[in-house]
């Protein structure tokens, strides 16, 4: 199947088919209920299942890089299937981290020790394909830091819509697998701007997500940077919590949602004019900013339907629009 911008998966399917069953069976290999934790979890990772994009940077990158470096599609599977289990563990390792996931303590007391065994399986995979000695185990220490740092930054400050390095912070290790591919083929000079092209994709899809989840993170607004880019719209100082009315102030009548969008659209520019960015990774940013884009325009329409039919106080009602009101504006 020829990829397309809209399916980010396409000529891959099989192959990521491939990758999760041998995850499957390696997972439900695990003694005890951990084997059918482990397989729950996968099967909600599956974008087969959950038609899910969220996550197929974890799962792609390693054939992106591969494709264009001319790796063997074996090899870039052992690293997808690492990636997998990697992922799995910082999913549980967030989940703990943010003590809202509701887990009872039976659930706890299986998932944490669940999390520990899928990072050995992770370094398994990846000491199959590089020795211990080599250099891709400091770049692991470096986004190790990176992703801790993000971590402990995001309850310490408000989220800043345009750091990019900041943005991709919590998804950092993902980029092991490119750094990995390039010392692979003797060419750890290009790590660098490789991390650059992944960065810019990864805070485009941070920004995305906070965008789905913002009536989510009302409760918690400073981790969420589209929230941030909403209240300086507004004009807000800070002191007070946004609401939902607020929020689809700024998005209705700021244009909070085309501030985004054109921030997806800078992070893609910069990505095209790196050579080192790969195909695969450069189509799955488009998609991202054209979904924004897309979104964007549907909220224009809206406000024209309103508009044109004379329902300028059922728009202005929607947005909050009673200047006399407190709160953020």
């Amino acid at each position: 199947m020829e990829k397309t911008m809209d399916d980010p998966i396409g000529e891959y399917t099989e192959e990521l088919a491939s990758a999760f069953a041998a995850a499957e069976t390696e997972l439900r290999a695990l003694p005890g209920e951990m084997g059918e934790w482990a397989a729950g979890l996968l099967r909600k990772s599956d974008p087969a299942v959950n038609d899910g994009r969220a996550n197929l940077i974890s799962y792609l990158l390693p054939y992106w890089v591969g494709e264009a470096l001319g790796v063997p599609t074996g090899f870039c599977r052992e690293l997808a299937i690492g990636n997998v289990y990697a992922m799995l563990h910082f999913f549980i390792l967030d989940d703990a981290i943010d003590g809202d996931a509701g887990w009872t303590a039976a659930q706890r007391r299986r998932l944490l020790p669940l999390g520990q065994r899928l990072h050995g399986l992770f370094y398994r995979r990846y000491l199959g394909c590089f020795p211990a000695e080599s250099p891709i185990w400091d770049r692991l220490d470096a986004y190790m830091q990176m992703w801790a740092e993000a971590m402990a930054e995001e309850a310490a400050s408000r989220a800043d819509p345009r750091d990019v390095r900041r943005l991709a912070g919590k998804a950092a290790p993902v980029k092991l697998c490119a750094a990995a591919l390039l010392v692979r083929a003797g060419k750890p000079e290009r790590i660098a701007a490789m991390d650059e092209a992944v960065d810019l994709a990864l805070a485009t899809l941070q920004l995305c997500d906070d965008y789905a989840d913002w009536r989510d993170d009302l409760a918690e607004p400073d981790g969420n940077a589209f929230l941030t880019l909403a209240r300086e719209l507004l004009g807000s100082d800070g002191s007070q919590a946004p609401d939902e009315r607020s929020i689809r102030r700024a998005i209705y009548h700021r244009g909070a949602l085309a501030r985004l969008a054109e921030l997806a659209e800078e992070h893609g520019r910069r990505l095209a004019s790196l050579p080192e960015c790969p195909r695969g990774l450069l189509e799955f940013h488009r998609s991202m900013a054209e979904e924004l884009r897309a979104a964007e325009g549907r909220v224009r329409d809206e406000v024209d339907r309103l508009l044109h039919g004379d329902r300028l106080s059922d728009l202005l009602s929607s947005l909050g629009g009673d200047r006399r009101r407190g709160g953020e504006r």
